[in-house]
């Protein structure tokens, strides 16, 4: 637990750009695990069980609504959607966009011994790395790095 008590104390430290919930079962958390045929890292899982779901500056990181069929920042229904789309594939799972065109998802074919993936941004068609897991990525949001 002690490699999550910096973000613990960097969320309760910007709480004014922050807006997160309280927490998800793990029920859920299997169910869109199942639904979308994917692991989700360690860091996610504990973000989505300790704080459910949530915003940061306003843009929504995408997570478990506990619901069947449901439309907004479910990350079942955006990467079901995204994939019929086009926009994404089943190698890439999607945890925000927002309103720049930026696309921030975990790269599923790079998984560390850790059980953790990658965090890349794409922006114009180009991709770049953002962080080494979730936790980096929510740094990076929060500090706007």
């Amino acid at each position: 637990m002690e490699k999550y008590e910096a973000i613990i104390q960097l969320i309760n430290d910007n709480l004014d750009i922050i807006n997160f919930g309280d927490g998800c079962s793990d029920y859920w958390i299997d169910w869109a695990q199942k639904r979308l045929n994917v692991t989700f890292p360690p860091s996610y899982i504990w973000w989505l069980k300790n704080y459910g779901g949530g915003e940061v500056i306003r843009d929504e990181i995408y997570s478990v609504y506990e619901m069947e069929n449901v439309v907004g920042g479910d990350i079942v229904y955006m990467n079901e959607l995204n994939r019929k789309n086009g926009f994404s594939d089943k190698t890439q799972l999607v945890i925000q966009e927002n309103d720049f065109a930026e696309v921030y998802y975990f790269d599923l074919l790079q998984l560390d011994s850790d059980g953790e993936y990658p965090v890349y941004r794409e922006f114009c068609g180009d991709k770049y790395f953002y962080a080494k897991d979730f936790l980096g990525f929510l740094s990076g949001r929060i500090t706007d790095e």
